[in-house]
């Protein structure tokens, strides 16, 4: 039953463009207490984490080019495959078995196929290599840690090898459950005590003295959750708000406020004193922002639905501090979303650049005198985030300064990878 399920979401995610979190979670909610959700997740993220690894050992044993294989075929090979060299506690026939069973339910006269694919890999699974790191140091790091080659050269070319290295390597961790701890209704220390009590373990953030580490359970079965005394969220992410230091009596524009975990954050800071408007594109999803506000006690919330990237003259010169949590390619949560590094391309990035400058343009001019601007990404993309700041500022330097920018990185910060840069309109 496991297997069957992680083949079907491997196939959602690559067909439909699922985001696999999403996916998973929507596939366990179904299937409820009748399927082991850890050997579903194990499958689902290994695959999408090694897939380039698993797909250049398939390609040894296949008699035509690995495209020529159906795409749901290729997904059964991948989780065997997978299971076969990774999952020591799964025996090599229990995975072909397996296997074959989903070829002859699911797929057209194909189960003779997998089977023949698989047993080759058990016979040879101790000889398989990786590619000699000295004659193809590229295509080494790229089935090693399972990145496209185009986005290993651009990582490298903007951050240098260490870092990129460092990087890829951390795509494989598992992130940590954080949580922000609502001060409007409780402190960290007493809820850490609460936490406790349930019986998880709790550690103290690394950034953000309203940040806790939750380990041991699900904090989202937590009565703290339910009851909105925290929120789940990355350490980078409250940086981010952080940095804007939202003040009570201060007007705040979020201009891309979806799903409002920083909005709401901004609102908390605030103290319910002051004014924010929250903009995103999207009408629906600016409704979970007002529950999520709600939620957390916020009661300063202003929504509106509109494009960030079309100036509104109500807005020029009345806020005081101005987010710009700009839509991103996302590299920095790969970890979280490990399809990402297979589903965006170079000119993606470019076009999001775009996006992305006219939304810094029009938060720039919605400032007051002295406002405070914050640029943030969840990438760790060079143009989307330092080469672009630099080029507003060769743009706008006269008018504003440039108080601080940071690139987060899982590998040195512990944090998603995430960009914010503060600045400061001259008065």
């Amino acid at each position: 039953m496991e297997r069957k399920i992680a083949f079907d979401i491997l196939n959602q995610i690559e067909q439909k463009g699922a985001y696999s979190n999403l996916a998973v979670n929507e596939a366990l909610k179904k299937a409820g207490n009748n399927a082991d959700g850890a050997f579903v997740r194990r499958i689902v993220y290994g695959v999408l984490e090694n897939r380039i690894r698993l797909d250049y050992y398939i390609s040894r044993f296949l008699k035509s080019h690995i495209d020529q294989v159906k795409r749901k075929t290729l997904n059964l090979l991948r989780m065997s495959v997978y299971q076969i060299l990774f999952m020591d506690a799964v025996p090599d026939y229990a995975a072909v078995d397996e296997a074959v069973k989903i070829a002859k339910e699911e797929l057209v006269h194909q189960d003779g196929f997998v089977n023949g694919v698989l047993r080759n890999v058990i016979r040879n699974k101790d000889s398989l290599r990786l590619p000699d790191p000295k004659k193809d140091p590229l295509k080494h790091l790229s089935v090693r840690y399972s990145f496209p080659e185009w986005m290993i050269r651009y990582l490298s070319g903007g951050y240098g090898q260490e870092f990129t290295e460092r990087f890829l390597a951390s795509a494989a961790d598992v992130p940590p459950m954080t949580v922000r701890v609502n001060r409007l209704k409780t402190t960290p220390e007493e809820l850490r005590r609460e936490l406790e009590g349930e019986g998880f373990e709790v550690l103290p953030g690394r950034n953000s003295e309203n940040a806790l580490q939750i380990r041991g359970r699900d904090a989202l079965s937590a009565k703290g959750f339910e009851e909105g005394r925290f929120t789940v969220q990355d350490e980078a992410s409250m940086m981010a708000v952080e940095a804007l230091d939202p003040r009570p009596g201060d007007t705040v524009i979020d201009l891309c406020a979806a799903p409002g975990g920083k909005t709401v954050y901004a609102g908390e800071r605030m103290e319910n004193r002051g004014r924010i408007i929250a903009c995103d594109l999207s009408a629906s999803k600016l409704d979970i922002v007002r529950r999520t506000a709600e939620k957390h006690g916020v009661t300063t919330l202003e929504c509106e639905a509109r494009d960030a990237t079309e100036r509104k003259e109500e807005f020029l010169g009345l806020a005081d501090r101005v987010l710009c949590d700009v839509p991103c390619s996302g590299l920095g949560v790969i970890r979280r979303k490990p399809e990402i590094r297979y589903t965006k391309s170079m000119e993606d990035i470019r076009k999001l650049c775009r996006v992305q400058y006219r939304i810094l343009e029009n938060g720039a001019s919605y400032l007051k005198p002295g406002g405070v601007l914050v640029y943030s990404t969840c990438t760790v993309s060079p143009l989307e985030n330092q080469q672009l700041i630099d080029h507003f500022f060769k743009k706008h330097g006269q008018a504003f300064e440039e108080v601080f920018r940071k690139q987060y990185s899982p590998a040195s910060d512990g944090t998603d990878g995430f960009f914010i840069c503060k600045i400061t309109k001259k008065s």
